[in-house]
This record gives structure tokens, sequence and C-alpha cells, in this order.
């Protein structure tokens, strides 16, 4: 399972990749400095960016067409055609605060994350509930950066990360009422794996968790132990989403921020997307509405 570099990007910080099935067609965001929404399609190697008129931190696909994102307080709509956000709602109008993560569920709700920008590492971060409604319920709080979420294959778990306590939370989580309770410790990642960022929930409800500084996604199985490591060759791994036809390969995208001249020398494909076949398979991406 060697990681194959299939396009290079160049992130700053590449984030969020989805997999859009009808398309078969990869999205995901470039959000520091550059603001850009990136897509690629494996079986024409064509990669195409849209300029975002904010910083977009994560996407999700609508039902009806375009995406769902999440901008820097406000959740909204980005159409593909004419590179336009629309606003559905703000989420918090406090400067320090921004929007981080987020992931669409199998009822077709938009959940997303918060941070402090300026002071990533105090807990003043929750995390939201965006319904086809366009209510917004705050469903947890006290966050560091919050970060990948992702849902066990049988709708019973819900899996979120709080970065800068290195912890992956799993939640009681029921699909009909989209409401989560009795949050518990999933696994306490060790300082030299890194930071956890993204993650992604496979077919057999094990959990991958891609490792900002750590060179690697570990996956752990639904007990969260740790099931297996797969290394990259570079630093930092930031989230990772299954596509392909069989949803049997791992998109991974990666980023440059914070590293210094030398270490780019050392890494000359930070940045870029990466791809791994796998031997277990993913689950489909939900569409929102």
């Amino acid at each position: 399972m060697k990681a194959e570099n299939v396009a290079k990007a160049r992130n700053v910080i590449g984030e969020g990749p989805r997999w859009n099935a009808a398309e078969q067609r990869l999205y995901w965001v470039d959000f520091i400095e550059n603001q850009n929404i990136h897509s690629w399609h494996p079986a024409t190697q064509e990669l195409l960016t849209y300029r975002t008129e904010a910083p977009v931190t994560a996407l999700g696909f609508r039902r009806s067409g375009g995406l769902i994102v999440a901008t820097h307080g406000q959740i909204a709509h980005f159409d593909l055609t004419s590179k336009k956000l629309s606003s559905f709602v703000s989420v918090d109008d406090r400067p320090s605060m921004r929007l981080n993560d987020g992931s669409v569920d199998a009822n077709g709700r938009f959940w997303v994350g918060s941070m402090n920008s300026e002071k990533p590492e105090e807990p003043h971060g929750s995390l939201y509930r965006f319904d086809p409604d366009g209510s917004l319920h705050t469903m947890d709080t006290g966050f560091t950066v919050s970060n990948g979420l992702g849902w066990s294959p049988d709708q019973r778990t819900f899996y979120f990360i709080d970065t800068f306590r290195r912890a992956v939370y799993a939640y009681d989580y029921s699909a009909a009422a989209g409401s989560i309770g009795n949050r518990r410790l999933f696994a306490q990642t060790a300082e030299s794996d890194g930071f956890p960022d993204g993650l992604a929930v496979d077919a057999e409800g094990h959990v991958l968790v891609a490792f900002w500084g750590g060179w690697k996604i570990i996956r752990y199985d639904p007990d969260g132990k740790q099931e297996r490591e797969l290394r990259f060759p570079v630093s930092n791994p930031t989230a990772c989403a299954f596509g392909g036809r069989n949803l049997d390969e791992l998109y991974v995208t990666t980023a440059r921020l914070a590293l210094t001249a030398d270490q780019l020398a050392a890494q000359p494909m930070a940045g870029d997307l990466f791809r791994l076949r796998l031997d277990f398979k993913g689950q489909q991406e939900p569409l929102f509405g």
C-alpha cells in the first residue's frame, strides 16, 4: 500500500477531500493564502481550480447541485458554474473564531466544527449541525481545533477529533434525530504521532486518521486499537477520503504550511494529492438536502 502522488497540487494546506460518485471526481480545499476549491478526475487527470470569494474550509455535495461549504463564520452554497458563494447562515461572528472541518451525514445534514484561529490551543471551539430546513444546532462545545468527522457504517457512532488534545472522540449517535450523546475517548493519540487532523470511516467500521507532522495515517479498529499504519513521503498528511468506482482507493491531501526551506527541499511533494489502493473499502459520500 504505497502512497502514489497523483496530482501535483502544491497546496499550502490541502484539506477536506470528498469523493463525488456521480462525477467520479475528488474535491478538496486549499484555504490558507490561496482560497481555492480543487477537483481532480482520475480517468482524465484533469485538475480544476475554483477561486473562492472567501476561504472555504470544508465542503460537501448538495442533492440539488453545487456544494455546501464552510467559510470563516458562515455555512454557504458554492455554485460551481458562477463560482459564487451564497450564505445560508452565520455561525459565529467573533473575529477570532472560524469554522474548520465539516461533513454531511447520511440523512443529509451538514456537521461542522469551529476553532479559535488566533489561539488554536484554547478550548473555544464548538460542533454544529446545519439541517436542510435552514436550522442550526449547537451539538457540543469546548474543543481546541475541531477536526475529522465521521460515522460508523451502522449509523450508531459519531467520531470527532479535538486536534490539540490529540483526542479522537466517539459519541452515541441517533441517525433519525441527528443527536449525539455519551462522549467518550475513542483514541488518545501519542505526541510522537503528530497531531490528528482529518478522518474517514471505512465500510468495516475502522477509523482512519491523518496525522499532521506524523508522516502517516493510522487505521484504528472499532475498539480504538491501532490496526495498521500507512506511511507517507511527506510530513503533513491532513485528511483522507475513499474514492474510485469501488471505493477501494484512499485519497489523501497534504500541506506545505510552516515547512522551512530545507524541509520543503527534502519533501518536494508536500502539498500534493496522494492515493493508496487498498484491500478494504470505504462508505459512499452522502448528499446534503
